[in-house]
């Protein structure tokens, strides 16, 4: 379609009045972050195969431009303002003959500047990111005429991602709508074993100093905090942010989630269910007993990086890369005792195991590219996406260039130390970005091996081992929520559940400073929230998650993704 669709009044009033996104565009953390010269131009027999009657072959023959919406990521600002100072971009550009000019929001601005952008008309081809803060999600976004269904054109334009879907159908139950319409292409993670990133981490050397195993369970977590409080003189033993704790970190070990999940068949709000009480309860305790940082709900990530690196805490969670990543580094040689060691996802009983582990799937939305109505050339921009999932492509987007930020060795890609030892101080999350796309997101496959050398400290590597131990387990109980309201259903619900979050996040706040008493105000508070509306929210979700299992059925018993292995086929 051509951009002057989007120029019409009309169109630009029902964009506007449509949009109250908060986020639109926040970046996968993709596998924890997400960051030439030398090879020959890309062969177009290798690199795009489609049908003789609809080929478009890479490189281009007359250099095409492709404009992208995309946020840009803190680690990458260091080395580069742009994505297209990037030495990947450049390879890129010279492997394909196109040109592409980034578009990066303010952070913090992400919700003006995109409306602006609407507004004006002046929409790119490209929009990276999540659209589920969208009032009505993609569907509205497609009936606003903002998105293009691209279904019918991925196996003419893009056969290489259509192999992957023919392989591994399971992946169009987060691609495909329940209509049967697609917007984009996916970032896609190859191998399960970098599904799973993020869990709580503490000072080893102290559980050491004081004789303490590595906690396993709720009341064996609540003794190590206490020792770090009176025998360390912590005096946030456990930091982090109010979201931390009310994470599934925390309550999944009560079986339940403080948002929407599934059981049994059935839809449960977990803020309201009798076990988030009980979970409270205790929360409420460690605050009282000075365990959890008397400022959680005031935390930002520099005052908890300092209290971690200034022994004012012991505990927190967070990822393997930009945390304990982070701070064994920044400690080694401030303090060569400092230590850490991941913590298994709590439970209340040893052999029990939290159903709501923090794992990607195979598909991480919002590394999604989404194909706007103003893209004027839809077979070149599927051509152009399909290169990532092509193994050429995939060896660009995850390694960079070889011998230049990568080596082969006895057929494994080795990064460079431009890389992960970089002469300028520059850490490998940085310059991962202006080398390649895994260390950030994008349309391609990313690659296991890429994890295992930018997870290379032997902590990481544990930390992995210790957060996944129960994921078959959790894969099985299958209770996360899916299913995706219509926009009808969306423009039900929103204002109640707006006014849901905000009461049921005042009340938490006073039960954990003491301002009120749980047992005494918990009727009361789950009465509010029915008067709210939570079970006409419920009810509509529920009718959203069977049409989801009738259209897939195959939900209820997930399949297991190894999507490198498509190249080796």
């Amino acid at each position: 379609m051509k951009r002057d669709k989007l120029k019409s009044k009309k169109l630009f009033t029902r964009i506007a009045t449509g949009f109250l996104l908060l986020a639109l565009l926040s970046s996968a953390l993709t596998g924890c972050g997400g960051e030439e010269k030398g090879a020959e131009p890309a062969n177009s027999t290798n690199s795009t195969s489609t049908p003789a009657d609809t080929a478009v072959t890479l490189p281009f023959k007359e250099t095409v431009t492709f404009r992208v919406w995309d946020p840009l990521m803190s680690t990458a600002l260091p080395i580069m303002k742009n994505y297209a100072e990037s030495e990947l971009n450049t390879e890129l550009e010279r492997r394909l003959n196109v040109r592409i000019e980034y578009i990066h929001p303010t952070e913090g601005s992400a919700k003006e500047q995109f409306n602006l952008m609407l507004t004006s008309g002046d929409i790119p081809d490209f929009i990276v990111g999540t659209f589920g803060d969208y009032p009505g999600g993609r569907e509205k976004a497609f009936e606003d005429g903002i998105l293009v269904d691209i279904k019918n054109e991925i196996p003419k334009y893009a056969p290489d991602l259509a192999k992957i879907y023919e392989a591994y159908p399971d992946l169009l139950m987060d691609v495909e709508t329940e209509d049967g319409r697609q917007f984009g292409v996916p970032f896609l993670k190859g191998d399960e074993s970098i599904y799973t990133f993020f869990g709580g981490f503490l000072r080893k050397d102290w559980l050491t100093e004081l004789g303490l195993e590595v906690p396993e369970t709720i009341d064996e977590l609540y003794t190590v905090l206490k020792a770090f409080k009176e025998q360390k003189g912590a005096t946030a033993p456990f930091t982090g942010t109010v979201g931390n704790i009310k994470g599934m970190y925390f309550t999944g070990a009560w079986g339940i989630n403080q948002d929407y999940f599934i059981e049994d068949g059935k839809v449960v709000y977990g803020s309201i269910d009798p076990r988030f009480k009980e979970y409270t309860k205790t929360m409420v305790k460690w605050y009282k007993e000075g365990l959890l940082d008397p400022e959680l709900a005031t935390n930002n990530t520099k005052t908890i990086d300092a209290k971690i690196t200034g022994n004012q805490a012991g505990a927190t969670v967070g990822n393997t890369g930009s945390g304990l990543g982070k701070y064994l580094p920044l400690m080694k040689n401030k303090d060569p005792e400092f230590d850490l060691v991941a913590m298994p996802y709590p439970v209340l009983n040893k052999g029990d195991f939290n159903p709501f582990m923090a794992k990607d799937g195979p598909t991480v939305n919002n590394g999604a590219w989404n194909i706007t109505t103003a893209c004027e050339n839809l077979p070149e921009a599927l051509a152009f996406l399909n290169y990532g999932y092509t193994k050429e492509g995939s060896m660009l987007y995850n390694f960079g260039i070889e011998g230049v930020s990568y080596t082969m060795e006895d057929g494994y890609p080795k990064y460079t130390d431009l890389v992960t030892n970089n002469p300028n101080g520059q850490p490998i999350a940085t310059m991962g970005q202006y080398y390649t796309r895994a260390f950030k997101d994008g349309p391609f496959v990313q690659d296991k091996r890429y994890f295992e050398q930018y997870m290379a400290l032997p902590q990481q590597q544990e930390s992995l081992k210790t957060w996944t131990k129960y994921a078959k387990q959790v894969t099985q109980a299958n209770k996360n929520y899916r299913g995706t309201l219509t926009p009808d259903e969306v423009s039900q619900t929103t204002t109640k559940q707006n006014e849901i979050n905000t009461y049921k996040d005042e009340m938490f706040l006073k039960w954990l400073m003491g301002k009120e008493d749980v047992d005494a105000t918990w009727d009361k508070y789950v009465e509010q929230i029915k008067k709210l509306g939570i079970e006409d929210i419920i009810q509509v979700r529920q009718a959203a998650y069977d049409r989801f299992i009738e259209k897939f059925p195959q939900a209820l018993n997930p399949q297991s993704f190894n999507i490198s292995d498509i190249f080796e086929k």
